[in-house]
C-alpha cells in the first residue's frame, strides 16, 4: 500500500515539476518576445545597433500631415478651376467673370500663405532637367524646340520643394 501511495505521489511530483517548468519557459518565451528580459548583452547591443542602422539608412523625405495632403489636393483643384475659367470666359458676363477670377485669386492667396505654389508648364520650352511625368509625346515637324503643349496637372511646390509632379503632353520634332 505505501509502494503504490509513493508511486502516485512521485507521478505527482513530476508531473507538477515538468508543468511548473513549462510553465516558465512560456513565461520566459513570453517576456522575451516583448524584449522585457535579456540575458545577453550581445543581443541588446544588436538590437541597438540593428535600430540605429534602420534609423539611418531610412528615407529622408518630407513626411506630410493629412491636411498638407489636402492643401495640396486643393491647389490641384484651384488650378483646374482657373483652366475651366479660361476656356469659358468669353462666355460668361464681364460681373460673372470677375467675380470667379476675384474667388481664384482669394483661393490662391489662401494656399500661399502655407507657401504652396502651382506651376503650369502649358507653351513653355521642355528641359529634360524638369520634374515633370510626361504622358504623351506628339509629333509636329514645324516645332523646332521640344514644347509642352498641354499641362494634365500642375506641378505642386511646399517651400520650394515639388510634392507632386506636373503631367504633361510634349510636343516634338
Amino acid at each position: 500500500m505505501y509502494d503504490s501511495l509513493f508511486q502516485i505521489s512521485s507521478v505527482t511530483a513530476v508531473f507538477g515539476f515538468l508543468v511548473a517548468v513549462i510553465f516558465l519557459a512560456l513565461i520566459y518565451f513570453l517576456f522575451r518576445r516583448k524584449g522585457i528580459v535579456s540575458l545577453d548583452p550581445f543581443e541588446n547591443l544588436y538590437r541597438r545597433i540593428h535600430e540605429d542602422i534602420k534609423f539611418a539608412v531610412a528615407p529622408k523625405s518630407i513626411q506630410l500631415s493629412v491636411s498638407a495632403n489636402e492643401l495640396i489636393e486643393l491647389a490641384t483643384e484651384i488650378w483646374r478651376i482657373e483652366q475651366r475659367l479660361a476656356k469659358v470666359a468669353d462666355a460668361l458676363p464681364e460681373n460673372h467673370k470677375k467675380g470667379l477670377e476675384n474667388s481664384v485669386n482669394k483661393l490662391k492667396r489662401y494656399i500661399a500663405n502655407y507657401d504652396v505654389e502651382i506651376v503650369d508648364y502649358t507653351n513653355q520650352k521642355f528641359n529634360d532637367g524638369l520634374n515633370l511625368d510626361v504622358l504623351s509625346v506628339e509629333k509636329d515637324p514645324s516645332i523646332t524646340v521640344p514644347t509642352v503643349k498641354e499641362t494634365v496637372e500642375p506641378t505642386i511646390l511646399v517651400k520650394g520643394q515639388v510634392v507632386k509632379k506636373a503631367k504633361i503632353i510634349l510636343i516634338n520634332n
